[in-house]
């Protein structure tokens, strides 16, 4: 399944909806893949980064090899689900 900035908004919202401490993006840039930790006091700054700096697939405006591959929200032992 390729995600889109419609995942992005409902991961982000989901997380406000459930109180959720932290929302995980997962993205990979040629090859490496990383897991970042958004906490809950950064979701409205980061939500808007992200729907800047990424094309409706979520392929990064400025470079087509960075890419998000999951997204995901809850507590600090969630981030398993996209490692």
């Amino acid at each position: 399944m390729n995600l889109t900035k419609q995942n992005l908004i409902k991961t982000f919202n989901g997380a406000r909806e459930y109180d959720a401490p932290f929302v995980f993006v997962g993205i990979e840039a040629e090859g490496i893949r990383e897991v970042i930790a958004v906490p809950e006091q950064s979701f409205d700054a980061k939500e808007q980064f992200y729907m800047n700096a990424y094309s409706d697939d979520l392929v990064h405006v400025m470079n087509s090899k960075v890419r998000v591959f999951g997204l995901t929200f809850g507590k600090a032992e969630d981030i398993n689900s996209l490692i």
